[in-house]
């Protein structure tokens, strides 16, 4: 019994990076490794937050003070208030009693004289001056003890008011002054950050610059000598990475 044909000639073919890209590949491969030993990067040392700027403590304790005022003046606004809503209140009496007494003093006495004096005392027309101008009176009176009501509410919004004012106006400034500390604090630690990621963004750039050459592969090949003709082989080409970049011949 007779064999088949010849067997298939093989051979290898080995491309390798030229020299100075593997000494640049060995001069990385030992800088990752000892970024990687040198641990995380550290975290910014100083506080990340601005303190409170002292003007905003002192708005705040100014703020403290007018409540502890406007409490007092609430209890007095309140007194007050109920003094203008009640009519024989002291506080009314001295806004309506001039009223009355004009017209008792003054007023209809002028009517009374001048009906003597036109010989109509006691008749139909004096009665009905008296009685306008009692109407007026009383009229006047009810407008001021309205307006001292309304006067007593305002007064009592306006004092509240002016007095968190001082309070308010430290406390923006205060604000202000924060938060132009913080936009430092934040422009410190981008810088802090920068410095600790330079030496690796620095690696990934060499990293990339350098594994975007092509560092060489090994092809295979086999071919039968006889027997028709028939090609049985390929070509395959294979990355190299690690120990076996460097290595074979």
């Amino acid at each position: 019994m007779g064999g088949g044909g010849d067997a298939p000639s093989t051979s290898t073919t080995i491309t390798k990076p030229f020299p100075a890209q593997e000494r640049a590949l060995t001069e990385l491969f030992g800088m990752s490794q000892a970024a990687f030993d040198a641990g995380a990067d550290q975290y910014y040392p100083g506080s990340a937050i601005a303190n409170q700027s002292f003007n905003t403590a002192t708005a705040q304790q100014l703020g403290l003070d007018a409540a502890g005022v406007q409490g007092a003046l609430g209890m007095g606004a309140a007194n007050a208030l109920n003094a203008a809503f009640d009519p024989n209140s002291a506080q009314s009496r001295a806004i309506i009693d001039p009223l009355v007494s004009n017209l008792q003093s003054q007023v209809l006495p002028s009517i009374g004289s001048q009906a003597i004096q036109q010989g109509a005392f006691g008749g139909d027309r004096q009665r009905i001056q008296e009685q306008q101008a009692a109407d007026s009176t009383a009229t006047a009176a009810t407008k001021a003890f309205l307006q001292n009501q309304q006067n007593a509410i305002q007064n009592l919004s306006g004092v509240q008011t002016g007095l968190l004012r001082p309070a308010q106006t430290i406390s923006e400034i205060g604000a202000q002054q924060e938060a132009y500390q913080q936009a430092l604090i934040d422009s410190d630690i981008a810088r802090f950050r920068f410095e600790q990621e330079a030496p690796q963004t620095a690696l990934d750039r060499l990293a990339s610059r350098i594994t975007g050459i092509n560092l060489g592969n090994i092809s295979n090949s086999a071919q039968m000598q006889q027997g028709g003709g028939i090609d049985l082989g390929g070509i395959a080409g294979l990355g190299l990475a690690g120990a076996s970049l460097f290595g074979g011949s």
